[in-house]
């Protein structure tokens, strides 16, 4: 990896599902020499993901961050017990969703039980509950996955749009993603600072593509079975292992920790 290295003034944004926690278990473990390799250094690290304000504070508190997160998918800011909204209102999303759920054959969160939520995301109960309070945005699954650009024509028509994540279709407001909210919080990082952060940004989904392209430094984090995103990002760096494990490496390697 040819970088130049710099721990002065680097801002560092992260998916979380398959990035720094694990796909199947949520553990952070491999991870933990970097994370403290940061907090010692003062590096802010700020969280991006289609993960609720409910469910993030939880994982800042588990890791000690305190810097503000990037929540559904960039729809909103979680700064400490604020929680600003970049998209449009969960009940407006709640209608739409509402509408083509009669022509498509699609499930939201809303319309599952906590056991189903903690079925398909594989969480616990007590965290299922977490990821049913939505303020932004929808997760959904979809039995004919054929139908999806003819459902995204439909959100688009209406101002929304339909991503794809790591395990669901997400239905948000159109226009928003995790990059317009990445560049929001770096100016406001920069304007407090009165200096220019280097961005650097890990993910391993489709919904981090927009992410990855907006910073200076991108690390594509491979899926657990080892294949990566298919994307075309100039000056990518692929991590060489999947989830935290490949998280820790690549900037252990960028920040060149011994």
């Amino acid at each position: 990896m040819d970088l130049q290295k710099t721990n002065i003034n680097t801002l560092i944004f992260s998916d979380l599902d398959g990035t720094l926690l694990d796909h199947d278990t949520y553990s952070c473990d491999p991870a933990l020499p970097m994370l403290s390799y940061l907090k010692e250094h003062a590096i802010p690290l700020v969280i991006v993901t289609s993960k609720t304000a409910t469910e993030v504070r939880h994982i800042q508190k588990m890791l000690g961050l305190y810097t503000p997160a990037i929540v559904e998918n960039g729809a909103g800011i979680v700064d400490g017990n604020l929680l600003e909204p970049l998209g449009k209102e969960y009940s407006l999303i709640r209608d739409a969703f509402k509408r083509y759920a009669s022509r498509f054959d699609i499930k939201g969160f809303n319309d599952m039980s906590i056991e189903e939520v903690a079925h398909y995301t594989a969480l616990p109960i007590e965290r299922a509950k977490g990821a049913k309070v939505r303020d932004f945005c929808e997760p959904f699954i979809m039995h004919d996955a054929h139908r999806i650009d003819a459902l995204k024509a439909a959100a688009n028509a209406d101002g929304l749009d339909v991503i794809r994540g790591g395990r669901f279709y997400h239905l948000i407001t159109q226009g928003q993603d995790k990059a317009s909210a990445i560049k929001t919080l770096q100016r406001r990082y920069e304007d407090v600072a009165q200096c220019t952060y280097t961005t650097l940004a890990l993910g391993d989904g489709a919904n981090d593509i927009t992410m990855l392209q907006s910073v200076d430094v991108a690390f594509l984090i491979p899926k657990k079975d080892g294949s990566y995103l298919d994307c075309d990002i100039k000056g990518l760096f692929k991590a060489p292992y999947p989830g935290p494990t490949g998280w820790n490496a690549v900037l252990k390697e960028y920040f060149h920790v011994t």
